[in-house]
C-alpha cells in the first residue's frame, strides 16, 4: 500500500468549506481525511469501521459528511479533491531516478506547484458550494429580477456572512409588499445594498379593513450611515439624523446629498 506521510491543506478553503459544521461534524470530517490520506485517499464502504474511525460519533452526523464531502466507487469512499491530489503526488513519486537529483535540488518548485494544485481543488470544490447554495435561493424566489449571473456575482461577496433562508424570506417579503413588481429592485442590487436589512411597512387588519402601519421612520438609520438609500425613506428623516451628528458627510454624498 502506498502511504504519504505529509498531507497538504489549504487552511483558508478548509474553513470556508465548513463553515456550515458544528465543531464535532468538522472533527468527523477532518478525521475521515486523514485516514483516506494513510489509505490511498479512500475509506472503507464499512460503516461500522468508519465509526471506530471518529470514535464512535453519530451515525447521523457520519452520513451527513459523507454524502456531502465524499464520493462512492467500488473502492470506497473518497474525496475528489483529496484523491485528486494523492493521485498527483504518487505521480510526480515515482518520476525516473535520472530525474531525482534536479528535482530534489529544487524543492521549493515542486511544492510551488503542489500548493498551486491543491488550491485549485479546494478552490473548484468551494465554487461549487457557493454555485448550490445560489441555485437554491434563486429556485425559491417569487420573483426573480435582473438576470441569474448578475445575482450569483453579488451573491459570492455575503456567501457564509448571511443566512440563505434569510434572503429568500426578507426578498419575498419585499415583493409582496409591492402592487407593482416592475418597482421590486433587481436581486443582485438588492444583495449589493443589503436589502435583508431593511425594515418593510407591515399589513395589519382591522376588522374588514387593512391599514399600513409605519414601523420607526429611522429603521434603516444603520444603512444611511453606510451611504444606503431605500426607496422608503424620506429624505427629511435622514437629513434629520444628519444635524443630530449620526450620519457622517461622506455617507450623505454617496446618497446624493449636497452639504
Amino acid at each position: 500500500m502506498t502511504k504519504i506521510w505529509k498531507m497538504g491543506i489549504s487552511t483558508d478553503n478548509f474553513i470556508a468549506d465548513t463553515v456550515n459544521l458544528t465543531n464535532e461534524e468538522i472533527g468527523i470530517y477532518f478525521r475521515l481525511l486523514c485516514y483516506a490520506w494513510k489509505n490511498e485517499a479512500y475509506l472503507p464502504k464499512d460503516i461500522s469501521r468508519i465509526k471506530r474511525i471518529v470514535q464512535n460519533a453519530q451515525e447521523e452526523d457520519i452520513n451527513y459528511i459523507l454524502e456531502t464531502y465524499f464520493k462512492e466507487d467500488e473502492n470506497g469512499y473518497f474525496s475528489k479533491a483529496q484523491k485528486e491530489e494523492f493521485e498527483w503526488v504518487i505521480e510526480k513519486s515515482g518520476k525516473a531516478k535520472e530525474a531525482a537529483e534536479k528535482r530534489w535540488s529544487n524543492a521549493n518548485a515542486p511544492q510551488t506547484h503542489m500548493r498551486t494544485q491543491s488550491s485549485y481543488s479546494h478552490s473548484h470544490s468551494y465554487n461549487k458550494i457557493i454555485n448550490d447554495a445560489f441555485e437554491d435561493i434563486w429556485s425559491k424566489l417569487k420573483t426573480k429580477r435582473g438576470t441569474k449571473s448578475e445575482g450569483l456575482k453579488a451573491y459570492k461577496k455575503i456567501h457564509g456572512k448571511v443566512e440563505p433562508n434569510l434572503l429568500i424570506e426578507k426578498y419575498n417579503a419585499k415583493s409582496d409588499s409591492l402592487d407593482e413588481k416592475k418597482f421590486l429592485a433587481h436581486f443582485s442590487r438588492w444583495l449589493n445594498s443589503e436589502g435583508w436589512t431593511e425594515e418593510l411597512l407591515i399589513e395589519k387588519k382591522e376588522g374588514t379593513s387593512f391599514g399600513i402601519v409605519q414601523k420607526d421612520q429611522f429603521r434603516n438609520l444603520k444603512l444611511w450611515q453606510k451611504g444606503i438609500k431605500t426607496m422608503n425613506d424620506d429624505d427629511q428623516d435622514i437629513l434629520l439624523k444628519y444635524k443630530q451628528g449620526e450620519i457622517t458627510k461622506e455617507a450623505m454624498e454617496k446618497m446624493n446629498f449636497s452639504i
